[in-house]
């Protein structure tokens, strides 16, 4: 094996695999996939165990120049389901869009070896669990939608090791425990939404060291204190149309 070829991303290797291209282990990824998400095959019929994944036919599914699947696109489709953790042996992927389902079931921890993924969007379903704190290593990862489910817990305080992430979507679970200090760490993050839940504590005082966060949306849930030094209300540049997620709810 040379030098390079062990510098060579993951997604570019897999590409050259024989058990790929001979034994198309995405393909029946694929087919894990879509028995999970559609069980009654009313929806994702034109996924087939003898059809090219990369040929354009397979609904809502886009491949790179690797001929390796690189999104799944398949919001408000009716999907009713669960998502497999068979999702994960689709290495190359970037950009999972599952929201505005049906969706139910945990959020499988598996997906967390997905280390290419940039944008997951599985918000507006009926998700339930905890947050797998094995998101922790997805490290590419810049968009992270679980917003609109039944998610319960706390959030992990591995998510502060996601560095990439500038929106994370949370509003309207069931979490609870203090937001994590760790979220101070997302020099990225431009919105943070975290509204309807059941947090309590204090807004650590570490958000306000994210120099790029234009809003924070913490509305409706059992946070105490007050607004920690150094953020304003002008530090989230509301406008009209932000105002409203910058308002705060405490008790005291």
């Amino acid at each position: 094996m040379s030098f390079l070829h062990l510098f060579l991303p993951l997604c570019v290797l897999v590409a050259f695999s024989p058990q790929v291209v001979h034994g198309n282990a995405e393909l029946r990824a694929l087919m894990e996939l879509k028995s999970s998400l559609d069980p009654e095959d009313k929806i994702l019929g034109s996924w087939t165990s003898y059809g090219d994944p990369c040929s354009g036919s397979f609904l809502g599914v886009a491949c790179n120049e690797h001929k390796k699947v690189a999104n799944i696109s398949l919001p408000g489709r009716g999907l009713s389901g669960r998502v497999s953790p068979a999702v994960a042996e689709l290495k190359c992927l970037s950009g999972l869009y599952l929201h505005y389902n049906h969706l139910s079931g945990d959020i499988p921890r598996e997906i967390a070896n997905l280390n290419e993924l940039l944008d997951l969007y599985l918000n507006v379903n009926n998700l339930s669990g905890n947050i797998p704190p094995h998101i922790g290593n997805m490290t590419s990862l810049q968009v992270l939608q679980l917003g609109y489910n039944q998610l319960e817990g706390n959030i992990p305080e591995q998510l502060g090791s996601l560095k990439q992430l500038n929106a994370v979507s949370l509003q309207h679970n069931k979490l609870t425990g203090q937001i994590p200090l760790s979220l101070g760490n997302l020099e990225k993050l431009r919105r943070l939404y975290l509204s309807y839940n059941n947090f309590s504590g204090m807004i650590p005082a570490t958000l306000a060291d994210i120099t790029n966060l234009e809003v924070l949306d913490v509305q409706n849930n059992y946070l105490s204190g007050t607004v920690p030094s150094g953020m304003p209300l002008s530090f989230f540049h509301c406008n009209k149309i932000h105002l409203l997620l910058c308002i705060w709810t405490y008790t005291d």
